[in-house]
């Protein structure tokens, strides 16, 4: 009998052991080195920081961020200048904040996904074109900081810091609130005012659910906000080979963002052939992960 509760409380041992180190294991993660042995992944909600590089090298080490370019271009965009007065101590915290009219600047940590996902389809427009201009379209700018972000990937290349692949091009911010509008040009003229100056960068009052047809077609679209259903019109701007990521899904309901890629040449181009309509092959759809955004606003 007492061998017997021996073993039982040593099974009782080596079961907790084992249900910690999951734990661990889940909380965690590991990335295998073959050089230094296992180290610790650092996931979203760790990625925190006291400045913009702190938050940047952080979201890099957690293997959110992976491109120097996207990297580069985060660390040239201080996110201090993008929240308001009242959040200026969480500026760099790993979480969204509200900006006011109802809408929020999302977590870094989604920026950094967001940037992951376009900049595929912007290198190969590069490749296949280069000299010519990159365009890109952030629907809900809300208060500048992604718009200007997408500004310094694309600025004339004189202007950055470090060589890049990547041609020129232009951003164009819109958003269906007046206030975010001239907020984000605000902002934007803080410290990244030469993105303005130049050109680079445009914020327009404009329904998000319309897009910006008079600049389209588009290599890449990022939509800020949930849409009930995939937005069509936007759909249709985007260039062959371009991307669109978009959070969909009801209001307080089940979201996911997805990544929009238009493989084909069937249906309207906007900007170059608008004469046949939408078509659903022109188009591959791909889930990335659940989300909760504030939903897109459609205009009256």
């Amino acid at each position: 009998m007492m061998q017997y509760r021996h073993c039982l409380r040593r099974n009782k041992v080596l079961l907790l052991l084992i249900l910690f180190s999951a734990l661990l294991s889940i909380t965690f993660g590991y990335a295998a080195n073959n050089n230094e042995g296992p180290k610790p992944l650092m996931r979203a909600w760790m990625c925190s920081g006291k400045t913009q590089r702190d938050m940047v090298d952080k979201l890099a080490q957690a293997g959110i961020v992976k491109s120097a370019i996207n990297k580069a271009a985060l660390l040239r965009v201080d996110r201090k200048n993008y929240v308001l007065g009242t959040q200026m101590d969480s500026a760099h915290q790993d979480s969204p904040l509200p900006i006011g009219y109802g809408q929020t600047i999302s977590a870094p940590h989604m920026h950094a996904h967001v940037l992951e996902d376009l900049l595929p389809p912007l290198l190969k427009a590069s490749r296949d074109s280069p000299g010519e201009l990159l365009k890109v379209l952030d629907v809900g700018c809300g208060s500048g900081y992604l718009t200007a972000v997408f500004g310094r990937m694309v600025e004339s290349k004189e202007n950055r810091r470090k060589s890049s692949p990547l041609n020129e091009g232009k951003v164009f911010g819109i958003d269906v609130v007046p206030e975010l509008v001239q907020m984000s040009k605000t902002n934007v003229m803080k410290e990244d005012g030469d993105l303005l100056n130049s050109g680079t960068v445009k914020f327009m009052l404009r329904d998000g659910w319309k897009g910006y047809p008079e600049a389209a077609p588009f290599n890449a679209i990022h939509v800020g906000a949930a849409a009930a259903t995939f937005p069509q019109h936007l759909m249709m701007q985007l260039a062959p080979g371009g991307v669109m990521v978009v959070p969909v899904g009801p209001d307080g309901g089940i979201q996911y963002l997805y990544r929009v890629e238009r493989v084909g040449e069937r249906g309207d181009i906007v900007g170059v052939d608008e004469s046949k309509g939408f078509q659903e092959d022109d188009y591959k759809v791909y889930r990335v992960l659940g989300v909760r955004y504030v939903p897109l606003v459609q205009k009256d």
